[in-house]
């Protein structure tokens, strides 16, 4: 894992709650997301952004549960699966 990456994930604690959330919720729905780090959106949407760059997080496309919403994939979020157990460790220690 990059040194950067690093360092966002034990010095940053909005990126710090992203991770958390994320690694408690795989596949967690945007929405769900915001609400469960309780961030503004602005800190929200920064962290979240800085996190998918670095490719510690994936913004993945799925099926909408309704039929209705069918048309239009909902944004669901992952831990990168090639990082998760270092990732675990950095927030053990």
């Amino acid at each position: 894992m990059k040194e950067e990456s690093r360092k966002l994930i034990l010095k940053d604690p909005y990126c710090n709650k992203i991770i958390k959330v994320v690694l408690k919720n795989p596949y967690i729905e945007r929405h769900s997301l915001a609400e469960m780090t309780g961030l503004s959106e602005i800190d929200f949407d920064k962290a979240l952004k800085r996190l998918q760059k670095l490719m510690l997080i994936f913004e993945l496309a799925s099926q909408a549960d309704s039929s209705v919403e069918s048309r239009v994939p909902k944004k669901i979020y992952l831990l990168n699966p090639d990082v998760e157990t270092e990732v675990k460790e950095l927030l053990k220690g």
